[in-house]
């Protein structure tokens, strides 16, 4: 039995180990699937069937994409794809671009801009002789 995404929300929004709470009030999360980092429904990677995560892989110049399969939401085994991808930054961000494209496009945003930043930390900086 599935249970749904708002009383997931209602659960742990208040405590959950991933919550940093900031000063001045703000609250970070560091859960997998958030791709801003901000502690709310729309962006939460535990709460939201639908989710995506960009990430470094194990090897030293791969990204990992993946993506929460909502009609596996009852196995959590199975319930996520991963992509490994070793293209160029431009490359990379075209194709999260058409992968969110009909999947999360209010994500799509934040998915290039992580997926780019990721892209960018793991690019080898060349020595001056």
């Amino acid at each position: 039995m599935s249970s749904s995404s708002q009383l997931i929300w209602a659960l742990v929004k208040k405590q959950n180990v991933f919550l940093h709470k900031g000063l001045n009030g703000t609250q970070f999360s560091s859960e997998p699937g958030n791709l801003y980092n901000r502690h709310s429904y729309k962006y939460s990677g535990l709460a939201n069937e639908k989710t995506v995560d960009i990430r470094a892989g194990d090897d030293d110049a791969s990204l990992v994409i993946s993506k929460k399969r909502p009609k596996n939401i009852n196995k959590p085994a199975t319930s996520v794809h991963s992509v490994p991808t070793k293209k160029h930054a431009a490359k990379v961000n075209a194709s999260v671009r058409t992968e969110l494209k009909n999947y999360r496009p209010d994500l799509t945003k934040a998915a290039v801009a992580r997926a780019s930043a990721v892209s960018k930390s793991l690019r080898v900086k060349r020595s001056k002789k």
